[in-house]
């Protein structure tokens, strides 16, 4: 064979348009080939989430495009993008295919067997627990092939076609390396995404016809009625920093199942709410910027609109990824900027509800935002939610199926139908109060009360009303029941509270039973947000 074909930067971007499109084309075979590690039926639609972000990074490349930079935009794109444990070992296997790549203007036999090799190694690396039958088994036979042929001296499309072939038989081999496959009767769904896309690279190196796909001969195999566990969620949290050595074995020994980790990413499974808790909260312990969560149970559709929730404490992004938001921290990382890649990586129309008032501002300043106007195609709309009680009642309506005007329309109108009050510790008053209430200023507060916060700070607290002071008391008890009452004063049918570890439960039970004496046509409930800037956020609708 001629070493006139080559890889460059313009055929790597040939080649990610392409696989975008059949991935798109044929994530749902490959998702009916999906029962390893969880029969939920998602692989190739999380591969090829993943794969599209990776190519929008591309398209933001301009002028000619070398080799390394396409590459590495992809590793970029795929990053952000990862959905999915299929996804997100996608995402490590690109960037190690970009490490390995980086300066290589033309792609050599050699450099494509490092390439392989790297992706292969960052991938089982990323894996807590590691088993044959995966894509972790297809990648590293794919790169043995790679360094074999290398080393014979094959040329770079001698490697390709030779690696080709071998992912192909790999990937046979899978349906006899797991238990769950065998059963099924069945390939492995994620190495069958792994094997199309490698074809792919044969067909536009080469400029040939692709041949018959893999998914012609597995769809001859059983269809798989998807049966999750009973409950079982699956968790992608991006950390503030890196994650350190000896998570996985952590998030192992707390019960997570599925364990992937890349860098500032963290995928992992559990089987329900409370053990999702334990999980998020040893991940909060290291900060959580984004937080989405599913629940394998359903498998329906993406929605019309995509909902993205800005919200502190481990406790309020978890009810918030739940409720099928993807969870934001307001104080993670540049909130503007994350927002707009969201809002760029979606083809559908896109829902934002902030939890203060300055996450509103700051939000409003997006080029993307309409500004409460039926949102065009990349743009998206914010609901003008200036408080966690006014967030927790808009999610509460939030219908993903519906249109996006109506369903922007109903969350609007219920913050703004939420009266909301706020109750600060005397040590929140003398550093910095949370976003959404007024500055605190001591000519406010009498003097004999301002000794007392002084002398006592543990023991003083104040109530803030739509942000305005209000009372102030050393009792807690005695004050958060005054709050309830002056909010239900106007009428409502729904009382929500949000506290934080510094609110005792006594508090609340006495709360709860108090509301059911005074006010008993009341609903009462509560949410624990696990922040320590939080003392009481109540909220009435």
């Amino acid at each position: 064979m001629s070493n006139a074909i080559s890889l460059n930067g313009r055929l790597a971007a040939r080649w990610a348009r392409r696989a975008v499109d059949r991935l798109r084309r044929e994530r749902t075979e490959i998702d009916e080939l999906n029962v390893f590690p969880v029969p939920d039926g998602d692989t190739g639609t999380n591969m090829y989430h993943t794969l599209r972000s990776a190519y929008l990074a591309v398209e933001q490349l301009t002028g000619p495009v070398t080799l390394p930079q396409v590459v590495g935009a992809l590793a970029d794109g795929a990053g952000r993008g990862a959905r999915g444990n299929s996804g997100l070992i996608l995402a490590v296997a690109l960037q190690g295919v970009a490490d390995a790549l980086a300066g290589v203007t033309v792609a050599t036999a050699d450099a494509m067997a490092t390439a392989l090799e790297t992706a292969s190694d960052r991938a089982r690396a990323a894996v807590a627990r590691p088993v044959d039958g995966t894509m972790l088994t297809v990648l590293y036979a794919m790169a043995g092939e790679a360094r074999e042929r290398a080393e014979a001296g094959a040329d770079l499309l001698e490697v390709i076609a030779a690696v080709r072939e071998r992912s192909r038989s790999a990937l046979r081999e899978t349906t006899g390396q797991l238990t769950a496959l065998r059963e099924a009767e069945v390939v492995d769904a994620g190495s069958t995404g792994i094997v199309e896309l490698f074809d792919l690279l044969y067909v536009t190196v080469t400029g040939r016809t692709p041949q018959e796909s893999m998914l012609t001969e597995v769809s001859r195999a059983p269809k798989i009625i998807h049966e999750a566990r009973a409950e079982e969620l699956e968790i992608v949290a991006i950390l503030s920093a890196a994650a350190p050595d000896g998570l996985a074995a952590e998030l192992d020994r707390l019960g997570g199942r599925s364990i992937v980790i890349n860098d500032r990413k963290v995928h992992v499974h559990v089987d329900d709410e409370t053990a999702a808790a334990v999980v998020l909260d040893n991940l909060g312990a290291l900060g959580i910027v984004r937080l989405d969560v599913e629940d394998l149970r359903l498998h329906e559709d993406e929605g019309e609109t995509k909902l993205i929730a800005v919200v502190q404490g481990t406790g309020l992004l978890m009810h918030s990824a739940l409720n099928g938001a993807t969870a934001l921290a307001p104080g993670g990382e540049d909130l503007v900027a994350t927002v707009g890649e969201i809002i760029a990586a979606e083809d559908r129309e896109v829902i934002i509800v902030p939890s203060s008032t300055s996450a509103l501002r700051a939000l409003f300043g997006l080029r993307a935002v309409t500004g409460g106007e039926p949102a065009e195609s990349g743009r998206a709309q914010v609901v003008r939610s200036r408080n966690v009680a006014t967030l927790l009642s808009a999610l509460a309506v939030y219908d993903p199926f519906a249109p996006a005007t109506e369903i922007f329309a109903d969350m609007s109108e219920a913050a703004a139908g939420t009266r909301v009050g706020t109750i600060l510790s005397a040590e929140q008053l003398a550093t910095d109060p949370p976003t959404g209430v007024l500055p605190i200023v001591e000519e406010g507060m009498d003097s004999a009360v301002a000794a007392a916060a002084a002398a006592h700070p543990a023991q003083f607290y104040r109530v803030y009303i739509e942000g305005k002071p209000k009372t102030q008391s050393t009792e807690l008890t005695t004050l958060v029941e005054k709050l309830a009452d002056r909010l239900l004063g106007a009428g409502g049918e729904l009382l929500t509270v949000v506290h934080g570890p510094d609110c005792a439960p006594e508090v609340l039970d006495r709360l709860q039973e108090w509301i059911a004496k005074s006010h008993d046509s009341v609903h009462f409930q509560d949410f624990d947000s696990r922040d320590p800037g939080v003392l009481v956020i109540m909220g009435v609708e």
